[in-house]
């Protein structure tokens, strides 16, 4: 008991005082216990990996089924499915597990500060994390759907070359063409049922087009089987097949943008209250600060157009005002950080 009590750890940090190997110990303990805690956050991401996936693709495949195309991807190489599921899991295990991550670092620096130095990452790191989340929640859920519709669209800026064009038409002079007139079939054409959903309980042999997700299914053998329709006056040069690697890629490269650019009011507080830049001086310096955040935002969008800018920067740019608001409130309050203790 003695042996325990002698060896008890401080629970203050300003009471320890390690020696540079005693650091060294200490940061591979904490690596070890964050790679744990990765590990378990893993596992829990491989379980339910498919459904991870799913709600990755649900803005996809609205945006293709909205505009009359069939929501599939293509794999590129053997093995790009099963790499690619196993490099989203880890990477919500990295999301799942970042404040257990961000604790074993804070108990790891927690040595070297002061009190009010500690009560500010207090304050500030669950604030940021919380706000990194929403940030890409609110790319997800609000603003991918959109913007995939709007680059999915783009294709059509590509059509095919039809009679109408002078080169394509003098190069397939040879080519057989329609008849100008033709006449009215003396029997009406096969007529299919539109319905607006799939039928429940379907015979077999009966065919029927789906008006929503612009498909013509057919049953049979216990089973359905579809096929993707197109409308025939749409003559597309390019066709927006997406690969799986580049299409979750380009997802989790715009999460982490929007995740990143909504600590803009973190960083506002932050500089207010540890007396670095007065919120009067960042209230006049409004119009830098807005050229400055629109910058930045076509710089971390992995997109080139315009929309995807706006839907980072103006949010970042109110986040700006809020950060703004609270940071003079806390102003006039005296809250702010001591040089030392």
């Amino acid at each position: 008991m003695a042996f325990r009590i002698l060896n008890r750890r401080p629970l203050d940090p300003d009471d320890v005082r390690m020696s540079f190997g005693d650091h060294i110990e200490e940061l591979r303990r904490r690596v070890i216990f964050a790679l744990l805690g990765l590990l378990l956050a893993a596992i829990g991401c491989f379980a339910f990996g498919d459904h991870i996936v799913a709600t990755l693709a649900a803005p996809y495949t609205a945006a293709m089924e909205r505009l009359g195309y069939d929501p599939r991807m293509v794999q590129l190489n053997p093995i790009e499915s099963f790499a690619e599921y196993f490099k989203v899991a880890l990477e919500f295990a990295l999301v799942v597990a970042a404040p257990w991550i961000l604790y074993q670092l804070w108990q790891f620096v927690a040595a070297g500060l002061y009190p009010s130095e500690r009560r500010i990452v207090r304050a500030f790191a669950p604030a940021s994390i919380g706000l990194f989340v929403v940030g890409a929640s609110f790319m997800v859920v609000f603003v991918l759907s959109g913007l995939l519709t709007f680059l999915i669209e783009v294709t059509d800026w590509f059509p095919l070359p039809g009679p109408d064009n002078a080169l394509y038409a003098w190069l397939s002079d040879d080519l057989p063409t329609a008849p100008a007139t033709t006449t009215a079939p003396a029997e009406s054409p096969l007529r299919v049922p539109v319905l607006a959903a799939e039928p429940t309980d379907p015979g077999e042999g009966d065919v029927w087009l789906n008006q929503h997700r612009h498909r013509l299914y057919a049953h049979y053998d216990g089973k359905t089987y579809y096929a993707p329709l197109q409308l025939a006056s749409r003559r597309q040069f390019v066709q927006p097949f997406f690969s799986i690697s580049q299409y979750l890629s380009f997802v989790v490269h715009l999460a982490l943008a929007f995740g990143l650019g909504f600590q803009i009011p973190i960083v506002v507080v932050f500089l207010i209250t540890l007396r670095l830049v007065p919120a009067n001086r960042l209230a006049a310096a409004r119009r830098y600060v807005v050229l400055v955040v629109f910058l930045a935002a076509a710089v971390i969008t992995p997109t080139p157009d315009v929309a995807t800018m706006l839907m980072l920067a103006v949010p970042m740019v109110l986040l700006f005002e809020a950060g703004l608001l609270i940071g003079r409130v806390l102003e006039r309050r005296g809250v702010e950080a001591p040089a030392g203790e």
